[in-house]
């Protein structure tokens, strides 16, 4: 173990990539067209096909990270009764987007590879055993 972190708990992984891409997608669904917290949600649990479910803890302090590093610029709207704040890139959040993109363009073929990689030899080491 590293330091109180499991390794082989696959919720430390799901946990690390969730971090790692929440981010990233808040900024490419703001890319697509200003938004309010409930649809950047909505967005970032679609464009991962559920395989990160952004919680109110990621979305608002993300919202707010940005916002602090003119990011983003949000506005208040009211709609009915409800107030909500609805945010939209400003040109330095569509260059930190292009930037983000053009790495992970780069790191997600990357990630395949060792994962595929790993899989071959995990079988590989599978059919040895029954062979022995």
């Amino acid at each position: 173990m590293t330091g109180n972190r499991d390794l082989t708990e696959k919720s430390y992984w799901q946990t690390l990539a969730s971090r790692g891409t929440g981010r990233f997608l808040v900024l490419a669904a703001l890319n697509e067209r200003p938004r309010h917290g409930y649809e950047l949600a909505r967005a970032v649990t679609e464009a991962c096909d559920g395989c990160c479910e952004p919680t109110d803890a990621m979305i608002y302090p993300t919202i707010r990270e940005l916002t602090e590093g003119g990011y983003i610029t949000c506005r208040t709207e009211s709609q009915g009764q409800r107030q909500r704040k609805v945010c939209q890139l400003t040109d330095r959040g569509r260059a930190a987007f292009r930037a983000a993109a053009e790495v992970w363009t780069s790191v997600l073929p990357a990630l395949q590879n060792g994962v595929d990689a790993g899989m071959k030899l995990d079988t590989l080491e599978a059919k040895e055993e029954v062979l022995v």
